[in-house]
């Protein structure tokens, strides 16, 4: 007796209407933005004032400056287009700026400084101002080609934080044992090596013995 072939079922798709509503508009915008030509802006952030330079379609520049307050980011952001491409050098402020140009949903490079030496020389020698260059350089290059930062979370930014924090006290930490010692052995006091200083139970004790004449130089470290 033949079997029977069992039928593949076919399922039903249902898609609720505020669905239907967002995809629409999400091809809707994309379209937009396809139709619309993609501008390049170089960003190079200072202390106080944020340097901006975009290159548009027919290659003219448009030059703008910011102040790094949160109304001057503000500002830079309410100026920002979606068919904006923004690049900018990694340094103390460009993740903060980065991550609010990217909230806002515009594309956001962070290049590693230290290895744009190489491809800045093959821009315009005329090309002054960095964030001119900025923007060159990705108008030039496809992303794949350049020297690109991750842009930290909340999180990683806050671990980074610290951790650069730790090493910087570590290393004031070296530099004081390393001053102490030379009182040490400006005092004739030999003995006391650097390895003896490591503990803070033995400098406390080191310290005693130092003549009056070095007490107030010792109290600096």
């Amino acid at each position: 007796m033949a079997t029977q072939q069992s039928r593949p079922r076919i399922g039903v798709l249902v898609l609720s209407p505020d669905f239907v509503k967002s995809f629409r508009l999400f091809h809707f915008r994309r379209k937009e933005m396809e139709s619309q030509e993609v501008k390049y802006v170089g960003v190079d952030c200072g202390k106080k004032s944020i340097e901006v330079v975009r290159i548009n379609s027919e290659n003219s520049l448009e030059r703008r400056q910011f102040s790094t307050t949160e109304s001057g980011i503000n500002n830079l952001l309410q100026w920002l287009t979606l068919n904006d491409i923004v690049g900018l050098e990694a340094g103390s402020q460009s993740f903060r700026i980065a991550k609010s140009i990217l909230n806002k949903g515009v594309q956001v490079i962070v290049l590693n400084p230290g290895n744009l030496a190489t491809i800045y020389q093959s821009l315009k020698k005329t090309d002054k101002e960095d964030s001119l260059k900025i923007a060159r350089l990705i108008q030039r290059f496809p992303i794949e080609e350049l020297p690109v930062v991750p842009i930290p979370n909340d999180e990683e930014e806050d671990n980074r934080r610290l951790c650069t924090e730790q090493e910087n006290w570590t290393r004031q930490l070296t530099q004081s044992k390393n001053r102490l010692h030379s009182l040490f052995t400006q005092a004739g006091l030999t003995h006391i090596t650097k390895k003896h200083l490591r503990t803070k139970a033995n400098r406390e004790i080191s310290v005693a013995l130092l003549p009056s004449r070095y007490q107030k130089e010792r109290k600096e470290y």
